[in-house]
């Protein structure tokens, strides 16, 4: 596949989510609500968001952030005129733009932080996302980036995807490119880049997946004890690096 056929069908793929979500309905995704939870203070930041999809957790730093300025970029230039349409006077601190996460217009040390949040796993080229993450990251900024981890029970998706031949499908449909990814590999993207990561988080804990029983039942979204959080901790399928560019 190349990139105008990639281009094409996330066109499709976010023309037709944006007709069946409502506004906003994406800020209760499970990725969301931890980066908020971990953001610092980016009032005075240049701040990029990387694959910001239609645009709505942009939106939302914006309005939490004032004193910010937000780029939010994606890939599809159908999200990115969805996102703009959701714009108004009152949001003068936000910007968006038609931007490859593998190879980014921005000129080095742009940004004080860089937010991404379930794109890594979608791009062609992991390694050379981390490595733009950190070239246009100024020294000493900081980033959060979560992406899947199935290093768990989505495991046995993926070997029925490879036995059959047939898409990945995660439940939210098939999107027209899916890495496999076990947390051990995504640290190493950062690694090479250059990056130090500072935090590691983890939740819905996947254990297994049966034929015909929904896979919340056999889920556990988070658990109340540090050591139980720690000891579960590899097998998380929402994974989230927070790291810092020395």
């Amino acid at each position: 596949m190349n990139e105008q056929q990639k281009e094409a069908l996330y066109n499709s793929w976010h023309e037709s989510l944006g007709n069946q979500q409502q506004q906003f309905e994406t800020l209760t995704h499970p990725w969301y609500q931890t980066v908020m939870q971990l953001l610092p203070d980016l009032n005075g930041k240049k701040v990029l968001e990387i694959g910001c999809g239609r645009g709505d957790f942009s939106i939302w730093l914006a309005k939490k952030y004032p004193e910010a300025h937000i780029t939010g970029t994606d890939f599809s230039p159908a999200a990115i005129k969805i996102a703009g349409e959701k714009i108004n006077y009152q949001l003068p601190n936000l910007s968006f733009k038609v931007e490859n996460a593998e190879q980014l217009s921005f000129t080095n040390e742009s940004f004080d932080f860089i937010i991404s949040c379930e794109t890594m796993e979608h791009v062609f080229h992991p390694q050379l996302m981390a490595n733009e993450m950190y070239r246009v990251l100024k020294k000493e900024g900081n980033f959060i980036l979560t992406t899947e981890n199935y290093f768990n029970g989505y495991i046995l998706l993926w070997l029925k995807t490879w036995i059959t031949g047939k898409p990945f499908n995660s439940g939210s449909g098939i999107q027209p490119h899916e890495n496999f990814f076990t947390f051990i590999g995504v640290k190493k993207f950062f690694r090479n880049a250059g990056f130090t990561l500072s935090k590691t988080y983890s939740n819905h804990f996947q254990f297994l997946l049966l034929p015909g029983i929904s896979p919340d039942k056999l889920c556990v979204t988070d658990f109340k004890t540090k050591f139980w959080q720690q000891l579960y901790k590899p097998f998380g399928r929402h994974y989230t690096y927070c790291g810092v560019k020395h």
